[in-house]
């Protein structure tokens, strides 16, 4: 019965407000929990989320003084959203800097008002042919299925980045994300009853 009621509480807890993540200084985001962010090469979409942790996409390009735009392959890693952050990179104001770091590996910069931190060695997305990258969500696909990685809630403005053990989700463990995104995500009659029934439970 206790652990009914805390599901309950969780499940009637108000949505948190969404919070923007954007990319600076060259870095533009290309995918968020394997879903493509549509950008230019002049504007970023804004990109707003919740709370919790969130697979990330990005790429460094920047375009010099000859014109020619210098571009890294895309990272994909995972962070922890909890405020208003920022993706960065430190240090590159010319071109050879800028091909120096692709030769040798960026640190993400993650900036938020109250924490900053980098990451580093981040994996790469491979892609083949002409156009490599230009189905980024198959890749994302890919890499996540290659590294045992599920991605829970997909496609929703929150998702839990889960990782297997030894290739085997156990589909009945849930966490508070999973389930307050299963609610929010409900028709009224769906949370009605689902209301109910855990009354029902209660009662037992």
């Amino acid at each position: 019965m206790k652990r009914m009621t805390v599901i309950l509480a969780l499940l009637m807890m108000p949505t948190s407000y969404a919070l923007n993540l954007e990319g600076i200084n060259g870095v533009y985001i290309l995918a968020i929990d394997g879903k493509e962010v549509k950008n230019s090469f002049f504007s970023q979409q804004e990109n707003d989320l919740n709370k919790g942790e969130h697979q990330i996409v990005v790429r460094y390009s920047n375009q010099f003084n000859n014109d020619q735009i210098v571009e890294s392959r895309p990272a994909i890693f995972t962070i922890d959203l909890q405020q208003d952050t920022q993706i960065s990179v430190k240090n590159i104001n010319t071109q050879r800097q800028a091909e120096k770091r692709i030769k040798t590996g960026f640190a993400w910069q993650i900036i938020s008002s109250n924490k900053q931190y980098q990451i580093k060695n981040s994996a790469f997305l491979k892609g083949e042919g002409f156009m490599p990258y230009n189905d980024i969500e198959k890749l994302i696909v890919t890499y996540n299925q290659k590294n045992g990685i599920v991605l829970a809630d997909a496609g929703s403005k929150q998702a839990v980045v889960a990782k297997r053990s030894n290739a085997t989700v156990k589909s009945n463990v849930a966490t508070k994300s999973t389930l307050i995104s299963l609610y929010q995500n409900a028709s009224k009659d769906e949370k009605r009853t689902f209301r109910l029934w855990l009354l029902e439970q209660d009662m037992k």
